[in-house]
């Protein structure tokens, strides 16, 4: 009997070590805790440039560059993306008390149809209008803060650089201290006696009626010049378009015309243009359909001549 009992102690004993063992191997084992830490931001990449046009420095993502475009307008661009682009162009400090006027004027400039920006910029104070033009989008931002400014944005609507605009935009400072530190104006304001419209015209070339319902803009009339036909409502465009090309044609010294759609400017972008090689230069027709509505035939010898003319068609402004 005692042995009995031994044995049935021993057999007990043995399943409880037994079941102890299990519980410990089958118990999960802790993992041990990942100390993950966000991923920090790269900084941005910019270069600081100094404006040899205006009284400004800003600070340019990579592949941009700053380029002076006129008196008092300088304009970053890419280097691949041509239609991608902004112009800056400083202002009085005077300015900003009309700047609600004048940027609703540039906006419905460039299309009736401009409203205003619903969206975010990073300045206090600014009135902003989009407008869509074919497949872009121009933002018209007038800056009203103690340094007045006018920001003009092309861009694409299925690509839209805005962002990227306004990351270099915000970095813009003046390197003056008074408003009558800036340069003296280097054109003069040209009103045509002869068609209802005004043009800032650079020193040095001239500006005067040729006949009815035409203007010229020239250094020398036989050398380079533009001339100016404003467009009225209802024109048949067609009509003008096939006078463009058949004029370029005719001017042409092999009868070959090269049509493009220009991708610059405000006034100018989107314009039907008609070039080709003459005798002694090139011949360009502009026909412009949105904005001013006009026609601008350009004549140069030299390349380098056809960007003042296109400066000052810039400026052109229809004054009914």
């Amino acid at each position: 009997m005692k042995q009995r009992s031994k044995l049935l102690i021993s057999i007990v004993a043995a399943v409880t070590l037994l079941s102890a063992c299990s519980e410990q191997t089958t118990a999960p084992a802790k993992q041990p805790i990942e100390n993950k830490e966000p991923k920090k931001q790269a900084p941005l990449e910019l270069t600081r440039v100094e404006s040899t046009n205006q009284p400004f420095t800003i600070s340019l993502l990579p592949k941009f560059s700053l380029e002076a475009e006129e008196p008092g307008k300088d304009v970053v661009m890419h280097e691949s993306e041509q239609e991608q682009w902004m112009r800056i162009e400083l202002l009085p400090k005077e300015a900003k008390e009309q700047m609600e006027t004048y940027a609703k004027e540039r906006a419905m400039a460039v299309s009736e149809q401009a409203t205003p920006f619903e969206g975010t910029l990073p300045f206090e104070d600014a009135i902003v209008y989009e407008a869509s033009v074919d497949h872009s989008v121009v933002y018209i931002i007038g800056v009203t803060e103690d340094a007045p400014m006018f920001l003009t944005v092309f861009t694409k609507k299925e690509d839209n650089w805005l962002d990227r605009f306004m990351t270099m935009a915000k970095t813009i400072q003046r390197t003056e201290t008074e408003a009558s530190e800036q340069p003296n104006e280097s054109f003069f304001t040209y009103k045509s006696s002869n068609q209802p419209f005004q043009a800032n015209i650079l020193n040095g070339y001239q500006a005067e009626a040729v006949e009815p319902g035409k203007d010229m803009i020239f250094l020398d009339e036989e050398k380079a010049s533009m001339t100016v036909e404003l467009i009225d409502d209802g024109a048949d465009w067609s009509l003008i378009e096939e006078q463009a090309e058949q004029y370029v044609k005719a001017s042409s010294k092999d009868g070959t015309v090269e049509k493009v759609t220009w991708t610059k400017g405000t006034l100018l972008n989107g314009a039907d243009v008609y070039k080709s090689a003459i005798t002694d230069g090139e011949v360009y027709v502009f026909v412009v359909k949105s904005g001013t509505p006009m026609r601008l035939t350009i004549f140069v010898q030299q390349a380098d001549e056809l960007d003042p003319f296109l400066q000052m068609a810039e400026t052109i402004k229809r004054i009914d």
